[in-house]
């Protein structure tokens, strides 16, 4: 008979693990929801954009602009911009309990006014796990400059 002392252990190991697994498996989600979500600003997919993107949401450009849902919707939909390619490397997801940040680089070709650039920025996106499932809460890029 195991002692009371090994039997915690056991335990503890065992939730560990479980949680190791959980973790991997919210980890591989957000990784999947971030491949939807830049589909979905490539296709300018604005229902599953809408979906993705809390109520509350701040996105914060490049440029240091601030915008929240309506205006990252508005300006994607309406076709003010429009992102051609984004290729996102270099992430990692970091767990908290009901929320994921995301860290990574992206390069991006978008057409604005009329003019196309390519862009690469690193970037922080925040997922906070609500009722209905992941949304992004919080989004800010950085420029990343060429040596």
């Amino acid at each position: 008979m195991a002692s009371p002392a090994a039997t915690a252990v056991s335990a503890t190991t065992s939730s560990t693990l479980n949680r190791a697994e959980t973790d991997m498996d919210y980890a591989q989600d957000i990784l999947n929801l971030e491949q939807q979500r830049c589909t979905a600003m490539m296709g300018a997919d604005v229902p599953l954009l809408s979906q993705l993107f809390a109520d509350d949401m701040v996105w914060i450009h490049a440029s240091a602009k601030v915008d929240g849902k309506a205006g990252v919707l508005n300006t994607i939909g309406s076709g003010k911009t429009k992102y051609l390619a984004i290729d996102c490397s270099d992430q990692q997801v970091r767990l908290y309990g009901e929320t994921a940040i995301v860290g990574g680089v992206a390069d991006m070709k978008l057409e604005s006014a009329g003019e196309v650039r390519s862009l690469k920025n690193r970037y922080t996106i925040h997922w906070l796990k609500q009722a209905g499932g992941w949304q992004v809460v919080n989004w800010q890029s950085t420029s990343v400059k060429a040596a």
